[in-house]
């Protein structure tokens, strides 16, 4: 990634960010997000505006992480198994 492209970047996950912020200061506990249309459609911007940040972050672990996390919970699996 080019330095223009990271710098991009960055400046959406700022924006991003604040915006987060702005629609969660009315939120007081998980279910504000339910009472009402309002709450529903803060939380459907909340969550997106999350996982567009989280995309990068979603390719890395895929590409690099994976096989790692498949071979710990795998072993975690066994002894569970074991000491049941």
């Amino acid at each position: 990634m080019d330095k223009a492209t990271t710098i991009e970047l960055i400046v959406f996950v700022l924006e991003s960010l604040n915006l987060i912020k702005k629609r969660f200061a009315t939120i007081h506990s998980s279910d504000d997000f339910l009472v009402d249309d309002s709450g529903l459609e803060k939380l459907d911007s909340i969550s997106m505006r999350l996982q567009s940040i989280g995309e990068e972050a979603v390719f890395d672990i895929c590409k690099n992480e994976l096989d790692d996390l498949e071979k710990k919970v795998l072993k975690l699996h066994v002894l569970l198994e074991q000491n049941k």
